[in-house]
């Protein structure tokens, strides 16, 4: 059996339409062949490519012509999304300019007005732009999961977005879809987070009616010297909040972490290691370890209840 004629370079790599794959040359039977895997219908891929997530939706925008959006976009921009949304089965897509919602199989076809800076046209596939992918989580999240989203979008390393964006993007969306919840989140939401853990442990925080504490806030000592950011802590009461997720169980971690802690206790702070298991209740409805330990500690430093 003749090996099929080899793709040109623009179609080795990534998926292409047949319209693509005529116009370089190819015949229609050379395009059914064994070494072309289907992305999805009227789409072509070298079968050695693995069909990703974003193998998938290039192959949608390019056949349809719409925009990732929703799920899709924010699983492309690194979006921390609840477990109930890890499987990215369904694509979702955005038409353009008002056209008709995309329909076809595997695909959850919106017909949404994007205005040109709320498209972000990458290398490899056209998305909705951070600030607009946020704006359309609204209607899918819960308030916490938007607001874990959105501190997110202003993170501190890599933000995809600014504070100053992101009320600007929000004026002029009063109105429109997931604006009430979105301006809700907005009024939740901090700058210079580093995980969705700890924007979850503030929360809880602050629900259980305990101050608000201030995130990444450098530590320095008597003279000046920068020790940490802590994760959260309340200046006023000497008090730092760790979040220890799973990479801090490395040895080489663990030895970094009680150098660090115990620079802090040295100078009077009362620092707190919290994980996984102090958020979640011991059974539901009890209150999580996590809020009765920081609530402990600021009892212990003279820390008052208003209620």
């Amino acid at each position: 059996m003749p090996r099929p004629r080899p793709l040109p370079p623009a179609l080795q790599a990534q998926p292409f339409t047949i319209r693509q794959a005529t116009d370089a040359g190819l015949t229609r039977r050379r395009t059914r062949a064994l070494d072309l895997a289907s992305p999805c219908h009227g789409v072509r891929a070298p079968a050695a490519v693995e069909i990703t997530l974003l193998i998938r939706a290039r192959g949608l925008a390019l056949a349809t012509g719409a925009v990732v959006s929703h799920l899709s976009a924010a699983a492309l921009w690194g979006f921390p999304l609840p477990l109930r949304f890890e499987d990215h089965n369904i694509i979702h897509l955005t038409s353009r300019d008002g056209a008709r919602a995309v329909r076809r199989k595997k695909v959850r076809g919106h017909r949404l007005p994007l205005a040109e800076d709320e498209i972000s046209d990458g290398r490899y596939v056209a998305c909705t732009s951070p600030l607009r992918t946020w704006l359309d989580l609204a209607g899918i999240l819960t308030l916490q999961e938007l607001v874990i989203a959105g501190d997110f979008l202003l993170r501190r390393k890599a933000p995809l977005s600014t504070a100053q964006a992101l009320d600007a993007f929000l004026a002029e969306k009063k109105g429109r879809t997931g604006y009430t919840k979105a301006l809700k989140a907005r009024a939740l939401i901090r700058a210079n987070t580093d995980s969705p853990k700890e924007t979850e442990l503030r929360l809880l925080l602050t629900a259980a009616g305990l101050p608000e504490p201030g995130i990444n806030v450098p530590m320095f000592d008597e003279t000046g010297g920068w020790i940490q950011d802590p994760d959260m802590s309340y200046d006023e009461f000497k008090i730092a909040i760790q979040y220890d997720g799973a990479h801090h169980a490395t040895p080489a971690q663990r030895r970094s972490d009680i150098y660090r802690d115990e620079n802090a206790r040295g100078l009077g702070w009362l620092v707190l290691v919290l994980t996984q298991l102090d958020l979640d209740p011991l059974i539901p409805g009890m209150e999580p370890s996590a809020v009765t330990k920081v609530r402990r500690a600021l009892t212990s430093r003279g820390w008052k209840s208003a209620r």
